[in-house]
This record gives structure tokens, sequence and C-alpha cells, in this order.
């Protein structure tokens, strides 16, 4: 790095050729710096300028120093070793630019905005492109990675739009957050088998990429990573990774499978959200706990495999898997949340754990052919809307453990024509826990009718249909 001038005075600076320079008399050495006017057309830098019968060496490139000018092209010479922050961001005009070996020092945002931007050439000995280096390079298409690179700093190639592909040196270590995010033509990544960590985000948005293998030196997904990537087709997983992070998947529109190894121990939220095109899963046994909205929207999912390790399952966890037709919850899971099942469409049949204590609010709302559950004997409660527009519901039995059911539980149930109760003492039940068709069309089978028709049982005798159950 430069030396700062030991005074700053009008003899510090001096107009060479139209170029404009810091002097540092100390070193004699030079810094281009940005001009009263813009830059604009061909520059080309010397390695040396004289001033006053003194000669100083070109050294460094000052942060903005071409900045929004309308440069067209420029040469860099091999004295330079350092480039400063956003040294030539928005300059529309260029269109290539080399970077001497000599420069092992790039500040960030050096090219943001060079919307003309095809071709770059990096020194072989840059270890690290820093953050937003091409971000927004929107004509840029392919670039060659440096042999010894190790770091990709974040949003460097975000919005790259022509980006096509892109290849890892063996060297490289980290890709930093959102590094290729909305490269929407990037189709072809290679990720080097030395590759650690790439950031949250950092393929989101890449709608045109169709399949990437991760390596196995990788320990986790991060959060977004392939978010939106509505192209994607194929993932490779390798058994490395422990952990997939938030919406990891999410929008992933093309993709129909996906293998989860047993290394996963987390799954993150929203993981698999609105895959419409998912059709199987397997929840891996390292897996403790599906987690909210995990396969929400996933419409063409129909094979669903629950781990006998999973304790619980988060709300909304399979909301709207409209071609979901049966499925089995194991009985670890002790825990349902909110909506998990709603809106799926086509279930028909739900074997529920033994160990659940209650039924959450809206569990199979919209379950329009669910015509076979069973409620455990485990469950004290039933909350509110949880058969709501169960259109195919047509007997349901309420084991003794019930004691309360919450609002609007069999509303819009037009097929319901019986309902059995096993307690002899009436559960707690609100003025529209059944639905008033029910109330009038349906059965209610109960071991003691008197307990049901008493003074306090006000709401239970609205049924029209009261019967006792016959001694088995």
């Amino acid at each position: 790095m430069a030396s700062m001038p030991i005074k700053l005075k009008n003899s510090d600076k001096a107009v060479v050729d139209g170029v404009a320079y810091q002097l540092y008399p100390k070193k004699m050495e030079a810094k281009v710096i940005r001009s009263d006017t813009l830059y604009n057309g061909v520059v080309v830098l010397p390695d040396s300028v004289a001033v006053d019968s003194l000669v100083y060496r070109v050294v460094e490139i000052d942060s903005k120093a071409f900045s929004k000018s309308d440069l067209s092209s420029i040469e860099i010479p091999a004295s330079v070793t350092k480039i400063g922050v956003g040294a030539f961001e928005e300059c529309n005009s260029l269109t290539e630019i080399t970077i001497p070996p000599t420069v092992t020092d790039l500040g960030v945002g050096l090219f943001v905005g060079c919307k003309n931007l095809e071709t770059v050439n990096l020194p072989g000995n840059l270890q690290k492109i820093p953050t937003n280096t091409f971000m927004k390079c929107t004509t840029l298409q392919t670039i060659d990675l440096p042999n010894n690179l190790k770091e990709i700093g974040i949003s460097a190639f975000e919005g790259c739009t022509d980006l096509k592909e892109i290849k890892m040196p063996g060297s490289m270590n980290e890709l930093g957050r959102d590094v290729f995010k909305d490269c929407t033509n990037l189709k072809d990544v290679e990720l080097n088998s030395g590759l650690k960590t790439i950031g949250s985000g950092a393929f989101e948005h890449c709608v045109s990429l169709k399949s990437i293998e991760l390596p196995k030196s990788m320990s986790k997904i991060a959060a977004d990573l392939f978010n939106g990537c509505a192209g994607l087709q194929e993932v490779n997983i390798p058994n490395s990774i422990k952990e997939v992070g938030n919406s990891a998947f999410e929008g992933c529109a093309d993709l129909k499978e996906i293998v989860l190894p047993s290394s996963i121990s987390s799954l993150g939220t929203s993981v698999f959200e609105d895959c419409t095109s998912l059709q199987t899963m397997s929840i891996p046994s390292g897996i403790d706990k599906i987690p909210a909205n995990a396969f929400n929207g996933c419409s063409s999912l129909e094979s669903l495999t629950i781990s006998y390790t999973v304790k619980s399952i988060s709300h909304d966890a399979f909301k709207d898997c409209s071609h979901l037709d049966s499925l089995y919850i194991p009985n670890a899971v002790r825990e349902i949340g909110s909506s998990a099942l709603e809106g799926c469409t086509n279930l028909r049949r739900v074997q529920l754990s033994n160990a659940i204590k209650e039924l959450p609010t809206r569990l199979f709302r919209g379950c329009s052919n669910l015509d076979g559950v069973t409620i455990p004997n485990s469950v004290l409660e039933i909350k509110d809307d949880v058969f709501r527009d169960c259109a195919s519901l047509s007997s349901i039995v309420i084991p003794v453990s019930v004691k309360k059911l919450g609002n609007d539980v069999f509303k819009n149930c037009p097929s319901l024509q019986e309902i059995t109760m096993r307690s002899s003492s009436p559960p707690r039940i609100s003025g529209d826990t059944f639905d008033k068709d029910v109330l009038r069309s349906a059965t209610l089978y109960v071991p003691i009718t008197e307990a049901y028709q008493g003074e306090k049982e006000k709401r239970w005798t609205k049924f029209s249909n009261m019967v006792r159950i016959k001694k088995q």
C-alpha cells in the first residue's frame, strides 16, 4: 500500500497527459486520482510520470478514480499493485479490461454497474475477488477465474444476467453470500472438490440452472441457496451435509425428486416450499423436526415417508400438498402445528401418532376427500376449524380422552352423518363446534343419553338425532 504524503500541498498533485495524480515525494510514488473533469475515451497509464524533473512510479489507482466516466479502454501498467474501491464503477462504455499480475489488492465494487463489460482478464495470482466486484455487469458472459483464487466475496457477480457458466478453480474455499444471485442465464456451474462454504442466497433466482453437484467438502446448505431456481431439476447432496437452511430450495418449481442423505439432522423453515413438481420425499432418520412451511405448496407431492425419529411437525408443514393421498405419522411425533395438512384436497386417509395431545387449529381444513381418520386416545383437545370444509368426511369417533372441542370444528362438512362419542362425560364445546346442517342431519351416538341432555349440556341438545350406543 502506498504511504501518505508528508504534507498535502497543491504541489503534491499534478495532471500529466490528461491524467490526475496524487504524488508521494517521500517514496517517489504516484496514485491515479479522480480528475476535475470525467475521463473519456482511451486512457493509457504510464508506469511512471515526470513532474518538475522528478520521476514518480505509478503504483495505485485511487477509489472512484474513473467512476461514472465515459472510459472506453484503459491500459494499466505492471507498476500498479493496488486498485481502490469502485475505481471503475458505472463505466458504461468499458467493454474489456486486463488487470496486470502485479495487482494483488482489488477494491470493493470495482466494476459495479459496468453494463457493457464483456471481457475481464484477472491476475493469475489473485486470491480474492472482493464484495460487489462485478455486480450488475449485465453483459458479462464468461470469466476465467485465476488458479490461485480462494474466495469470491458477497454479491461479487450478483445481477450478471448474461453470465452463462462458471468453473471454480481447485483452490477455492469460499463463495460469499448472494455471489451469483439473479444471474438468470447461468446454466453451467462446476464446483471444486475442496470448496467448504457457499453463502446464503449464492444461486438465488438462477432460473436457468438445471443441475448442480455439491462437493463432499461441504457440511451445510445455506439459507436461500437455490431459492427461486425455477429450472433446477437435479441436485446431488453428499453425505457430508448435516444441515439444510431456511428456504434453501424454495420455489424450485421443476425439482421432481431429491434424495436427502441420512447425515442431515436439521431442515430449515420453508426448505421445499412451492416446489410444485416434487413428487416423492423421504425424511431421513437423523431429523427430529419437520419445520414450518417445509413442503407448503408442494402440489405434486404424492409419496411422503416420515422417519420414526421425527418428534414434531410444525405449522403449515404440508399445507396445500394437493396430490398427497395418504399419510402415516409415526408414534414418535408428539406435536403437530396448526394447518399442517390444510388444503391437502386429495388426502383420503391419515394415521395419526398415538402421542399427540391435541389436534391443532385448521389441521385438516379443506381436506375435501378426507374420509379415513382415527383420533388417537391421547388427544385431549380438538382445536378450532380442524375438520372445516372436509366435504367427504362421513363419520368420526371422538375418544374418551377428549375434553374440549373448539369453534367451527365441523363447519361445512355436508357428508358427516355419524358422530360417535366415547366419553360418558360430555366434552366442552362451543355454540358453533358443529355446523347447523350437521346438528340437523347427523346422528350423535353417545354412551349415556342423559349425560348429553342435562341442563348444563344445552349445546349438545341441539342435535336432532341422539342415539345411545348399545353395550358391546
